[in-house]
């Protein structure tokens, strides 16, 4: 029978479980998660301040070994960014108490008698309405910053009718930030920037640069949502008590900058001292558009309120949030990369612009130090795009600019600024090292040297600084201050024991007997052209006889975020890469005297020893005789893989070159034999090609096979020569004008054409054209032997013509199935976490000419394929739509193999004269 009362109690049950889930999340998400992040955050802090040890100008970090175990790792200094100089550079000078009058003067950077006529009080005690009277005698007298300047990008926030403080709308717009079902910020967030609600003031960032190359003559550009706010009461720092965080921005947004905006009257001042005179379109689009056309001089300072101060003197001034907010060192994941410049601040980075560096005075050597690593690496990228750099440097005490200009005035700041100093010479100043009291030498030095060193100590005399070469330490002290250490040879440890002064040679001597640069002895083999050899291994021996150029491009490897997918794509592919070369060495490997297998190509050695295979690049086999593996594995006879050392070290570059081999195996295909064409084999393996491949191709595109072909049957005065295994040979077709050089090997299984030249007689001249190339690298060292036995003169190499280091270098149109999904993806849809890492290259190569290598194209595919796998798993759904990588594939290599005939074998036109040796082609001539 139905009960009603049941019905009831389990509805009553079903809603009691309900809320308690929903209660559950509600604290999994707003207390527990927050809390673990912290732990986190705190434990990632602990173990980063004793992980890490300054040695000189040195730092290393400890960072995981391939057996898992750590090691101390040099880090690159330039790209070292420090919490510590986020407190110490944007702390605030207490300003002293000033006069009206005082300050009056500073504030408009006019002259005396125009200052006359202002008076401070009525303008400190009459802010405008959106500016309370504090924020305005902080920015106005504090900082001299001219009242319409402070009028138009200040505001102070308060608390609205709603009893929701304006500080939530202006600082909290990411749609990243974590928010609960209903959409508000979840408890976390609330609890962390609770301190905004006790009020203070907002600073917009101005226009957005980017926006500047599309605007129409009149146009406006657009404005940014970012910005900075400063909190009557600022928030403690969460690892570091006592120190707090002066200044908030807009969080899980990226960092932009401040380009104020201008009145007129003081944008006149500035475009008359820097000579420019914009049209009135310009004018319409705004002061910072005016600036980037005309190239207008720039400073560089730090923060809102120094930017505005330097605007109130007439001098147009760029506002960082931080002195390392000029580049950016790592993409959107977090990884690092190598440093470049702000977006909106490489806009201004224009050839000949004057771009000068305004940051505070400081005496903590930390902060010091800071400040000099991340000027030197704005500058210099500054530089590299062609602008002229030059420091300020402030002579203290005032901290900021904005202190300097309170205190010293107008005049005062124009003379600091025609002092400013080259960013080379300022960073000379900046190496010297200052004495410490010296103590005894514990050393023996030889006894004529001994007057003239212990001269130099006591005297002090001024000259340029060189550390010595034995082991430095710089500790850093909890007070501040710094000791620097010495290590002798001897174990002997000294406190600065070297003035400045010292020479290279003193110094060196300090540490014991003077060393010599290393000598190397350099071993070359003549092959005989009469008896060539056979193993294709002992013509390796000459590589040693020039430097070789490693093709792809040297820089740090990132390093990506572990995700799942990841983790499982890179085990997958790694596996693969494993397989490809075992195929490869299979294919082509050589047996060695110490029954290893190798195999060598264009770039990687790939060695086979008592069961482990080992991929290197050649450098390691030079240097250390396959020390240092860039991968180890082994393939049991089932053809399971076993990783012994996964390549982590290995370039995305590097990695699509064996993953492509492994499509190519994957699909049944087998690898290309060795007596193809050598266009078709560069195209088919790339770097990964028989060592000297490269070389080949150049060889042909500098016309030097030509050259040695028809030299040698102009020399013999002959139609045929044979030299050794070659033969040589000029076949005619009068009726087709057509001329044939021919170069035959004879081997083992009977004779082999190697080479064959096409000549056409056309109305504008005779063109010559490539239609066989099976040379090996052995085939090419004898045939330069050949070319300096008949003392056949090389032809002369053109300059500026230079193409890619290897043809897997050759940047092809990215391929319209990609295309679409890119811009797709870019446009509208937009990217997963996971899809995304390491997409910023990808941006800036494709902005530029739209262009990506195979390689770098096959990345890409995979990477909107597993975008594609992402949708489907978030939404249930996705419009990306591929086709299988393989005719993607084969549209490119047959792109490229057009871009290899026309870089390497174009049809080129001959320069001749009237003389005939053989078949109508003259002994001289030259290769066009």
């Amino acid at each position: 029978m139905f009960d009603e009362r049941s019905l009831n109690l389990v509805s009553s049950y079903v809603k009691t479980e309900e809320t308690l889930v929903n209660n559950l999340e509600e604290i999994l998400l707003e207390g527990i998660v927050p809390l673990v992040n912290a732990i986190a955050e705190r434990l990632q802090y602990e173990w980063e301040q004793r992980a890490k040890i300054e040695l000189g100008q040195e730092t290393y970090l400890m960072t995981p070994d391939e057996f898992g175990g750590w090691k101390w790792e040099k880090a690159d200094s330039l790209n070292e960014e420090y919490d510590d100089v986020w407190n110490d550079v944007w702390a605030d000078t207490p300003v002293p108490p000033r006069t009206p009058a005082t300050t009056q003067k500073m504030l408009i950077g006019s002259s005396e008698s125009e200052q006359e006529e202002q008076t401070l009080t009525t303008v400190v005690s009459s802010p405008p309405a959106h500016i309370d009277v504090e924020h305005w005698q902080e920015t106005v007298e504090g900082s001299a910053i001219h009242p319409e300047i402070a009028h138009r990008n200040f505001t102070s926030l308060h608390q609205t009718r709603e009893w929701e403080h304006e500080a939530w709308e202006y600082l909290m717009y990411s749609n990243k930030l974590p928010r609960t079902n209903t959409g508000r910020l979840s408890l976390g967030i609330m609890s962390k920037y609770a301190h905004i609600e006790s009020g203070g003031w907002w600073c917009d960032a101005g226009v957005n640069p980017l926006s500047f190359a599309d605007l129409q003559p009149g146009d406006k550009p657009e404005r940014k949502l970012w910005g900075c706010y400063k909190p009557n009461n600022p928030r403690e720092k969460a690892d570091k008590p006592g120190k707090f965080i002066k200044y908030e921005h807009p969080p899980k947004t990226d960092l932009s900058i401040f380009l104020l905006d201008v009145p007129d009257d003081i944008a006149e001042r500035i475009y008359e001292k820097t000579g420019v005179d914009p049209s009135e379109s310009d004018r319409q689009s705004g002061f910072w558009y005016c600036v980037w056309k005309h190239n207008v001089p720039v400073t560089i300072t730090e923060g809102a309120k120094k930017a505005a101060s330097i605007l109130s003197q007439g001098e147009a001034a760029i506002g960082l949030p931080g002195i390392y907010a000029g580049y950016r060192s790592r993409d959107e994941q977090g990884n690092q990369i190598p440093p470049k410049l702000h977006p909106e601040l490489a806009v201004f980075a224009t050839p000949a612009r004057e771009m000068t560096f305004c940051f505070d005075y400081e005496t903590r050597p930390k902060t010091v130090r800071n400040i000099e690593i991340s000027t030197l690496r704005t500058a210099g990228l500054l530089e590299a795009a062609g602008a002229k750099v030059n420091v300020i440097r402030l002579p203290g005490p005032d901290k900021g600019i904005d202190d300097f200009i309170v205190n010293n005035g107008a005049e005062e700041f124009e003379a600091l600024v025609d002092q400013a100093e080259s960013l080379e010479e300022w960073h000379k100043q900046n190496q010297k090292i200052w004495d410490v009291k010296p103590k005894p030498i514990k050393k023996k030095l030889n006894p004529d040297k001994i007057d003239n060193i212990t001269n130099k100590l006591v005297n002090n005399a001024p000259g340029d600084f060189t550390d010595p070469e034995n082991f430095r330490f710089t500790i850093f002290l909890k007070d501040g201050t710094t000791k620097k250490l010495y290590e002798q040879k001897n174990g002997t440890v000294e406190t600065n024991v070297v003035r400045e002064n010292l020479t290279d040679e003193e110094i060196l001597n300090l540490g014991g007997k003077p060393r010599t640069p290393s000598q190397t002895e350099t071993i070359s083999e003549i092959i005989s052209v009469e008896s060539p050899p056979v193993s294709p291994e002992s013509n390796s021996s000459q590589a040693n006889q020039e430097p070789i150029q490693y093709w792809a491009n040297q820089r740090d490897v990132p390093i990506f975020k572990p995700t799942i997918p990841r983790k499982f794509v890179e085990a997958t592919e790694n596996k693969y890469i494993a397989l490809a070369a075992k195929q490869l060495l299979s294919n082509y490997g050589v047996q060695h005297d110490d029954s290893s297998f190798v195999y060598r190509s264009d770039a990687f050695t790939i060695r086979e020893f008592r069961g482990t295979y080992s991929i290197h690049r050649h450098e390691d086999e030079q240097a250390s005789y396959f020390a240092n593996p860039l991968m180890q594995f082994q393939v049991n006879p089932q053809g399971k893989v076993k990783i012994l050392k996964n390549p982590d070290q290995m370039l995305s570059v590097e990695r699509q070159e064996f993953l492509m081999v492994a499509d190519y195996l994957n699909h049944g295909q087998e690898l290309p034999t060795l007596d193809i064409d050598t266009r078709e084999l560069s195209n088919s393996l790339g770097s990964l090609a028989p060592q000297g491949t490269q070389k080949i191709l150049e060889s042909f595109r500098q016309g030097e096979i030509l050259k040695v072909m028809h030299g040698t049957l102009s020399k013999a005065k002959s139609d045929e020569v044979e030299i050794g295994d070659y033969r040589i040979q000029s076949d005619r077709d009068t009726k087709a004008g057509k001329v044939f050089l021919h170069l035959f090997k004879q081997d083992k299984i009977g004779e082999k054409e190697k080479v064959r030249f096409e000549l056409n007689h056309t109305p504008q001249g005779i063109t010559n054209q490539v239609r066989i190339i099976t040379l090996d690298d052995l085939d090419l060292a004898n045939l330069k032997q050949i070319s300096k036995k008949l003392n056949i003169e090389a032809p002369s190499r053109k300059p500026n013509s230079s193409p890619p280091a290897n043809t897997r270098d050759i940047p092809l149109p990215l391929h319209s199935e990609l295309a679409n999904a890119w811009h797709k993806l870019e446009d509208s849809v937009g990217w997963t976490s996971a899809s995304n890492q390491g997409n910023s290259d990808f941006r800036e190569k494709l902005q530029q000419d739209g262009k990506l290598t195979i390689g770098e194209q096959r990345e890409l595919y995979f990477k909107i394929f597993l975008q594609s796998k992402d949708e489907q798993l978030l939404r249930g759904k996705t419009e990306i739509i591929l086709p299988p990588f393989e005719s993607i594939l084969s549209d490119l290599k047959k792109t490229r193999r057009e871009s290899i005939d026309s870089t390497y074998t174009p049809v080129k036109k001959l320069s001749i004269d009237n003389q005939t040796k053989y078949t109508n082609v003259s002994p001289d001539m030259e290769i066009g």
